[in-house]
């Protein structure tokens, strides 16, 4: 995955906040992954982020 400007968060403290906008999110988990199918910055800073530690999980990341 190339660089796509989106600011790649170092830890997520509050799984009720989007790491990459910070804006609140409905629920953690389902209510994430609807953020990020309305939101393509986060989606992209996220596409961006499971690239970075899919070598890193054996098998890759499902999620």
């Amino acid at each position: 995955m190339g660089d796509t400007g989106t600011p790649v968060p170092t830890t997520w403290n509050d799984p009720n906040v989007c790491p990459f906008c910070e804006m609140q999110l409905e629920s953690p988990g389902a209510g994430f992954m609807d953020h990020l199918k309305s939101n393509p910055t986060c989606e992209s800073g996220f596409d961006q982020w499971r690239g970075n530690i899919d070598s890193d999980i054996r098998g890759g990341w499902s999620g």
